[in-house]
């Protein structure tokens, strides 16, 4: 896969996993598109996703719908996924904890901060998908590999199940299609990890 590619790539989850906005909403259906043609494998997902778009037009209703699913599962009550890696690699399962400190200097390493109005932590599962797009598209091949490796791919195998135990529409879609296609620069049919 080509650095443009898998940067896109990379953009179009981060930007679901963002807490939801109008644009992502009345996007969807392009997002879908291209998650069909670089991982043809998860046809299930993508039929979900197209009958979550048909269920909900572009629009209002769309983005209620999505913020109705988002909310619990990422931020309040009884979170079911936390969005950030700190949680799931801390005895204390602490927002904020040394894999945030971790990341953000990562982030300084290779040459990125995060500004003061971000408005996220760096280990925020968008955040770090956001990271890869820029060390993709600035060909930082190496400096991704370690990433995944360290940071991302961790992160991922501890999240994305319980993003999908949560059969929330559209989420739980998206981490089966990110699970099915492992984002590494290795070549295809290489397995990592």
């Amino acid at each position: 896969m080509d650095k443009n590619t898998l940067a896109e790539l990379y953009l179009s989850f981060a930007a679901v996993f963002h807490r939801p906005n109008q644009e992502v909403s009345d996007h969807l259906e392009e997002l879908i598109d291209l998650w069909s043609e670089i991982v043809p494998e998860i046809d299930e997902a993508v039929q979900n996703l197209r009958s979550f778009c048909d269920q909900f037009p572009a629009g209002e209703q769309r983005l209620n719908a999505l913020w109705e699913h988002y909310i619990p599962l990422f931020e309040t009550g009884a979170v079911e996924a936390s969005p950030y890696a700190s949680v799931y690699f801390e005895k204390e399962g602490l927002v904020l904890g040394k894999e945030a400190f971790n990341v953000q200097q990562f982030y300084a390493n290779c040459g990125y901060c995060m500004g003061e109005k971000s408005g996220e932590l760096p280990d925020h599962l968008a955040v770090e998908l956001e990271f890869c797009a820029l060390l993709s598209r600035n060909g930082q091949d190496d400096a991704l590999k370690v990433f995944e490796q360290k940071h991302l791919g961790p992160f991922l195998k501890s999240i994305l199940p319980k993003i999908k135990k949560s059969h929330r529409p559209v989420y739980t879609e998206v981490a089966s299609i990110l699970e099915a296609k492992p984002l590494n620069l290795q070549k295809e049919g290489d397995f990592v990890g």
